[in-house]
């Protein structure tokens, strides 16, 4: 049975207390208890306890509708009470818990982000700022120190102020403008010293590169341009003794001076140089005839020296005059020792009628003693006969056109004297070739280097190497110093190793070497007549 209320009872619904005690005994009372209990968990909604004791009931007793109906129920009702969200006064306390834990994290985060920003502008932002100013003063000194290398003083002064704007007590600016002070003032000197050199104002040039030096000896090419200055000193000091000399009529040392000058730098005075070697070669020729009397030996030295002066200026009349005296009275000389008296006669006449005084009057006693006279006499000169004389060198200049046929008769029979093997009378013809050769205007450079190389050759074949080398040196001389000469790199080491053999005496090996000089000179120069047959220069057609 189940038990019900009624209104009035004093067990009400609302006040029935599952924990009371069902009164009736016996399994049917269990089971009213288990139901009872049960519908009070329904009615408070303990979907679960009253499904536990629903199905307790129908344990008990399985045909109990109404326990059967309740527990559908009940299970319908938990279904949708999981699908609900739970009732506000469940949930309240959680929201709390959650709001904490918000708040918790929250205040977590905000005090990261607060300490994270006062270290940042503790540590970090300092130390950005730190390496900002220390990049950007690698900058500024990296421009200045460009603006150094670059000479640009200006702007490498204008980067290291900068720099001690930033940083007062920076010492690499302080010594970097004081480095620009020092290039500036350098470059200041430099460019004095250039004035000076431009001026050739030596003593001062030397001056201001010597102090340069002093402060930077790296400095650009101050050493170079010292070595520079030096050599003018030394060139000036050298053509000041030449100028001594010459003006005092020491045409040898003079001769000595100048030379040493040309050979130091060949362009340095170039044109009074030229000119006052050219005087004091033919003065001192001059000189050595006139006061040794006319000895032999003086006469050959003073060939040489003519053959110099000719270098100089190959259509001088006063040099061409004295080289023809020199050849005519060495001939007349050698024709009377060898008893041939009519010949030297003849000739010392000549000799003696353009220059009577000529070898301080040696060559009038020596045409008197041709004649057999006692009493030297002057008489005005006679043409030679064609049938003794060999050309000479001619007073009156003919036509050019003459002179050419002269010259190439000369030549020719040079040539055949070299081809019989008469190397003595070839010598002889090439040598007069030269005496003519002078007059051959714009020719006349390549005519003399011709005519002297021949010479050289034919004195090579007769054995006398000391006039072959001389005469060498002097076909160089005049092509070298012509204006169809090529460049001197291609063989003024050859000149330079021969004058050293020829110095030393060693006139064959310093003969084979300027031939190396002269084979250079050839290469441009074409010969004007027929070479013939010999080794000093091979002929080029």
């Amino acid at each position: 049975m189940i038990e019900t209320w009624k209104e009035g009872d004093d067990m009400e619904m609302g006040n029935y207390s599952a924990e009371q005690p069902i009164r009736e005994p016996g399994a049917q009372a269990d089971t009213d208890v288990v139901y009872q209990r049960s519908l009070l968990h329904f009615q408070d909604g303990k979907w679960q306890d009253a499904i536990a004791g629903f199905e307790e009931v129908l344990r008990l007793a399985p045909d109990h509708a109404e326990a059967r109906a309740f527990l559908e129920e009940a299970l319908m009702k938990a279904s949708l009470d999981q699908d609900k969200p739970k009732p506000k006064r469940f949930r309240f306390q959680g929201r709390l818990k959650r709001l904490a834990t918000i708040v918790t994290v929250v205040g977590l985060v905000i005090a990261a982000i607060a300490g994270g920003w006062w270290a940042y502008g503790r540590w970090v932002r300092p130390a950005q700022a730190a390496r900002q100013e220390d990049a950007h003063r690698a900058q500024l000194l990296e421009q200045a120190y460009t603006g150094l290398v670059e000479r640009d003083y200006a702007a490498a002064e204008k980067a290291f102020r900068a720099l001690l704007d930033e940083d007062p007590n920076n010492q690499e600016a302080l010594d970097g403008l004081a480095e620009v002070a020092k290039q500036i003032a350098l470059d200041e000197s430099y460019a004095q010293a250039q004035e000076a050199i431009s001026a050739q104002e030596w003593d001062e040039a030397l001056r201001v590169l010597e102090a340069i030096a002093a402060t930077d000896p790296n400095y650009r090419d101050v050493q170079a341009k010292q070595a520079l200055v030096q050599g003018q000193q030394q060139l000036g000091q050298q053509f000041d003794q030449a100028q001594q000399a010459y003006q005092a009529g020491d045409w040898q040392g003079a001769i000595t001076a100048y030379e040493a000058v040309r050979s130091a730098d060949s362009t340095y005075r170039k044109e009074d140089v030229t000119e006052h070697l050219f005087e004091s070669c033919l003065n001192q020729g001059m000189h050595l005839v006139q006061s040794t009397g006319g000895e032999s030996g003086a006469v050959q030295e003073a060939q040489k020296l003519y053959q110099k002066a000719l270098a100089f200026k190959p259509l001088d009349a006063q040099v061409q005059q004295e080289m023809a005296l020199a050849q005519k009275y060495l001939e007349g000389q050698s024709l009377l020792a060898a008893g041939d008296t009519e010949g030297a006669a003849t000739i010392l006449a000549w000799v003696c009628g353009t220059q009577p005084d000529y070898a301080g009057g040696n060559a009038a006693v020596l045409l008197a003693s041709a004649r057999g006279t006692e009493e030297p006499t002057a008489e005005p000169p006679k043409p030679l006969p064609t049938e003794t004389a060999k050309p000479i060198f001619p007073t009156v200049p003919p036509s050019e056109g003459s002179f050419q046929e002269q010259y190439e008769g000369l030549i020719a029979q040079g040539d055949a004297a070299m081809a019989a093997g008469d190397y003595g009378q070839a010598e002889e013809y090439y040598v007069q070739a030269a005496s003519v050769a002078i007059h051959g205007g714009t020719d006349s450079a390549s005519w003399l280097f011709d005519a002297y190389a021949k010479a050289a050759a034919a004195s090579a074949r007769s054995g006398d190497y000391q006039k072959a080398a001389e005469q060498a040196r002097t076909a160089i001389d005049i092509m070298s110093m012509s204006a169809v000469a090529i460049p001197s790199e291609s063989y003024a080491g050859y000149i330079e190793q021969g004058d050293e053999y020829a110095e030393n005496g060693d006139y064959q090996n310093a003969l084979a070497t300027y031939e190396m000089a002269l084979r250079a000179l050839a290469q441009k120069h074409k010969s004007t007549g027929s070479c013939g047959d010999w080794s000093l220069l091979p002929c080029e057609q």
